[in-house]
């Protein structure tokens, strides 16, 4: 019997069937969500608009969006009338389904039903655009809740600096942040790790640090992601030394190097062409309990490139095969370019392109992969 089940035998309260699919929402039990609804059904119980609203977080958790659509559905076709918490879900569903444009049109419907949105409406369609970078978009809405005179809090911030960090516009990032501070709210760690990683995005190394600096000056708690996106500064110039050093300085904040931070550092060898750092890196990554990823094989193949080091980039590629992990385009394109970019043979695009092929080939060949070696 599902636990829902025994919670609710014999059991015919609305407000229990709310607390079970909250808890069951709550723990990502989707088949817990579908079960309690069915059971209202079956037991006369009728669902109403706090039961659609309910279902519908449930859809956001995962981004359900053809599923939030069928409860919204429903929620009409029993004449239940949506109320701003419904739309809100709405547009959250699409901004967890990283659908912006929907979430957009789930708004634009709420406007247009006579609904006036609040600053959770705002909030969660300008973040919709962040998730993907349209700093536009995300401006666009800001200024349409500035014109409905609702004033934006820390998140909204937080937000609007996320979107100008993906998209690499440090300069807007950071005019966010001193917008924020005119208005008297208090930056917090997301605030600083967005600006931060603005300026790693856009190879501002220096600004970086100075960012890094200031949010220890003003007691902000540093985490894992402000080491990151400080050594990803560093390691898109290829500085080696500079990643390791901001490595050495995690545990002195007790804090350990994670999986993202050893492949930043990977990167940053890949950049420089390091192999000996690369595989001195790999070794302490693989010491420590971690296992690599396809980042990390990527790095390792590209850092062997970038050195001419052919054959042992090859051998990388024969590793990550074996990890099962198979090259995709990124993998293919990296390794061309890095060849063709360090090669003293003054190689062509296409020569670089042939001789990845041709790695790539040579690998599944002697691993006896006929699928994939037919494939590429």
């Amino acid at each position: 019997m599902h636990s829902a089940e025994q919670a609710l035998e014999g059991i015919a309260d609305r407000s229990l069937i709310h607390s079970l699919i909250r808890s069951s929402t709550k723990v990502g039990e989707s088949g817990a969500v579908m079960w309690c609804i069915e059971y209202m059904i079956d037991h006369g119980i009728q669902p109403t608009g706090v039961t659609f609203n309910l279902l519908l977080a449930a859809c956001a958790k995962t981004g359900n969006i053809a599923l939030a659509t069928k409860w919204w559905n429903r929620m009409k076709h029993m004449q239940i009338q949506p109320s701003g918490v419904t739309y809100n879900t709405m547009i959250n569903v699409c901004s967890q389904a990283h659908e912006p444009m929907k979430a957009e049109a789930w708004m634009q419907r709420m406007i247009s039903d006579g609904l006036s949105p609040c600053i959770v409406s705002f909030s969660t369609v300008i973040d919709a655009f962040a998730k993907i970078g349209n700093a536009d978009k995300a401006a666009a809405w800001f200024e349409r809740m500035q014109e409905a005179g609702i004033d934006a809090d820390v998140v909204i911030y937080n937000s609007l600096i996320n979107a100008c960090a993906k998209s690499g516009n440090l300069t807007k990032a950071e005019q966010w942040l001193r917008q924020m501070l005119m208005c008297g709210l208090k930056p917090d760690r997301k605030t600083f790790n967005g600006v931060i990683s603005a300026c790693a995005k856009a190879g501002a190394v220096k600004r970086a640090e100075t960012w890094f600096h200031h949010m220890e000056d003003v007691g902000c708690q540093i985490d894992e992601i402000s080491f990151g996106a400080v050594m990803h500064a560093s390691a898109k110039v290829g500085d080696v030394d500079r990643v390791a050093h901001w490595m050495q300085e995690m545990p002195r904040k007790g804090l350990k190097p994670n999986l993202v931070c050893y492949n930043t550092l990977l990167h940053a060898c890949a950049s420089a062409g390091d192999h000996v750092r690369a595989v001195e890196c790999f070794r302490s990554m693989t010491s420590v309990g971690f296992k690599p990823n396809k980042l990390s094989f990527n790095s390792m193949i590209a850092s062997h490139a970038k050195a001419e080091k052919l054959e042992a980039a090859e051998e990388w590629l024969r590793r990550m095969v074996q990890y099962n992990f198979h090259p995709d385009k990124i993998t293919f394109m990296t390794m061309a370019h890095d060849f063709r970019k360090s090669s003293r043979q003054a190689l062509n695009s296409q020569e670089a392109a042939q001789w990845a092929y041709g790695a790539i080939i040579r690998t599944y060949g002697s691993l006896g992969n006929t699928k994939l070696f037919r494939y590429w």
